[in-house]
């Protein structure tokens, strides 16, 4: 097993590059409708897209796992401080789609710029 530290440069790259290279839909616009929903189906609602708050969940995990990625094994500074023994999903839901609603002009950039943006301002490192 290789081993990423020390190659710091090479993991933001492959970061941004991951970030950049999902479909054109892959957007803040699409993500703030699913997570809606999602928040809706988990709190006691209906969804009306399951796939939807799926591909929320999804993109939510991911990015947060690959934040912890780079910090364990990339040896990169924590961006996201979330509190000792993590989050709920419908949390990290509200947070999300609070900060997309927040900043609508933003909602044409890469969903996971944009959890990470919002998961930053919500649990910033000290």
């Amino acid at each position: 097993m290789s081993s990423l530290a020390g190659r710091p440069i090479v993991v933001v790259s492959a970061f941004f590059a991951l970030c950049l290279s999902a479909g054109a839909r892959a957007d803040g616009n699409q993500l703030l409708e699913e997570c809606q929903d999602g928040i809706n189906g988990m709190s006691g609602g209906v969804s009306r897209n399951s796939v939807g708050v799926g591909h929320c969940v999804g993109v939510l995990q991911a990015t947060m796992d690959t934040l912890d990625l780079f910090h364990e094994a990339g040896g990169l500074p924590r961006l996201v401080c979330v509190p000792e023994g993590g989050i709920p999903m419908i949390q990290s839901m509200r947070i999300v789609v609070q900060s997309l609603q927040a900043h609508p002009e933003s909602l044409h950039l890469n969903e996971s710029v944009l959890v990470v943006s919002a998961l930053k301002n919500a649990f910033p490192c000290q």
